[in-house]
């Protein structure tokens, strides 16, 4: 178990991807920064770092490589608008949590994750020094090429690489599969198990009949042989039961999830009429990240982005969140040129109630989304940097619900997607 433990994520300087995953280990609990996130990806996690400040709770993760593409594999799909272009990349890891409410024990987790991760980037040979970035030195808005110059606030320079690329969101889904010799040594365990219990079982009842004490050499060595064949055979036989159980209860807790499977494909076609590169995975990934905000806000009305009735504290006790992997569409309606989606995300949230941990509670959640069909998709878009319709000044919207400079109120959805309803199923 010590050699296992040793084991640590060592990122290839030059990925991006792996970078982001050995911060995120220490960035859940606030020891470091994650500074290969985008804004709007470390916001939510600082609205996450806050709610476990208010729970009394201290979150960790601790990622380790495991399986075949513990190196990463690019999936096959981008996309982009005239500036920049995203991809998505995924690990297999070994993923443990601990949650510990005040100094009590830790609740602690361990399960086979994969991570899947998008990249944006500036396309190249494409110039944006005029693009809006937030100033990493100081969280103010301002044009790239300021930044590259000198922020006009703070006064820090920054070089292109530091700005781009970013991850602008990430997930972890379960993984069910066994990878180098993970099936050895499951079949091991219960074949070892087996044998000493079948050992010591026939030890017990070859005293309880006398036959113990004059026990010779070869007789020991007999019963020895026997209980391992019996160990291996019995073993293998209660591995193999046990894996077809866990199987089936995994397989029953993803049967709603089912009618999730390809059911993007028409909206995806639909959207394409406006944004030919668009993605189901671009609007899987940007739900699930306003998800994590509104669930983890204080007061999910104060984002600029949430548009919806009050939640009622609904997710007050939550502590973190597990995207299961699935999205399913519901359907879509259009209105005075505003999109209207419906989709079902589905979750597997971590709670503090009351000082006690209550984990995998899997939730269904329908949310529906809102977007203006003529403005196209920005996909470096950020509620950390907007520019005013009427004044073009840059500002906050976590600071700001209108323009500070004007006073002009702001509408997220004819520069983005917001949220207009969230339903526990």
């Amino acid at each position: 178990m010590a050699a296992e433990e040793q084991v640590v994520w060592k990122a290839d300087s030059n990925n991006i991807y792996e970078r982001f995953i050995e911060q995120l280990d220490e960035a859940m609990s606030g020891e470091k920064e994650l500074t290969e996130g985008d804004q709007d990806t470390r916001y939510a996690l600082k609205l996450q770092q806050e709610r476990l400040r208010e729970k009394g709770t201290k979150l960790r993760y601790h990622i380790t490589p495991r399986g075949f593409t513990s190196n990463g594999q690019n999936l096959p799909r981008k996309w982009k608008d005239k500036h920049y272009v995203s991809e998505v990349a995924y690990y297999t890891s070994m993923w443990e949590r601990d949650i510990a409410v005040g100094n009590g024990r830790p609740f602690r987790q361990k399960s086979k994750m994969t991570i899947y991760e998008t990249k944006t980037d500036v396309i190249g040979g494409v110039n944006v020094e005029d693009e809006i970035y937030v100033c990493p030195g100081c969280g103010a808005p301002s044009k790239i090429k300021d930044l590259l110059g000198g922020c006009q606030y703070c006064g820090s320079r920054f070089q292109m690489s530091e700005l781009y690329p970013k991850i602008t969101s990430h997930y972890l889904v379960k993984d069910f599969s066994f990878a180098g010799n993970e099936m050895k040594y499951y079949l091991m365990k219960f074949m070892i198990g087996t044998g000493i219990v079948i050992l010591i079982g026939m030890l017990i009842g070859m005293a309880s009949r006398g036959e113990l004490s004059p026990l010779r050499i070869g007789s020991l060595i007999g019963t020895i042989l026997i209980s391992a064949f019996m160990g291996v055979v019995m073993g293998y036989f209660l591995a193999s039961i046990t894996l077809l159980f866990k199987l089936f209860f995994e397989a029953g807790k993803t049967v709603p999830m089912m009618g999730a499977i390809g059911a993007g494909k028409r909206f995806e076609a639909f959207m394409k009429r406006y944004s030919p590169e668009f993605s189901y995975e671009y609007l899987t990934g940007k739900t699930v990240a306003l998800l994590k905000m509104i669930m983890f806000a204080k007061n999910p009305q104060e984002l600029p982005f949430y548009v919806g009735a009050p939640l009622g504290g609904r997710f007050q006790d939550l502590v973190d969140v597990i995207f299961r992997g699935a999205m399913g569409y519901k359907g879509m309606r259009e209105k005075d040129g505003y999109l209207h989606v419906t989709v079902d995300v589905f979750l597997e949230n971590a709670y503090v109630t009351n000082g006690r941990v209550r984990a995998g509670v899997n939730e269904k959640l329908r949310v529906t989304l809102v977007k203006n069909l003529n403005v196209p998709i920005q996909y470096n878009f950020s509620i950390k940097k907007l520019e005013c319709p009427t004044c073009h000044a840059s500002f906050d919207a976590t600071k700001n619900k209108t323009c500070p400079y004007c006073g002009a109120t702001y509408r997220i959805e004819d520069a983005d997607w917001a949220v207009e309803s969230v339903t526990v199923m």
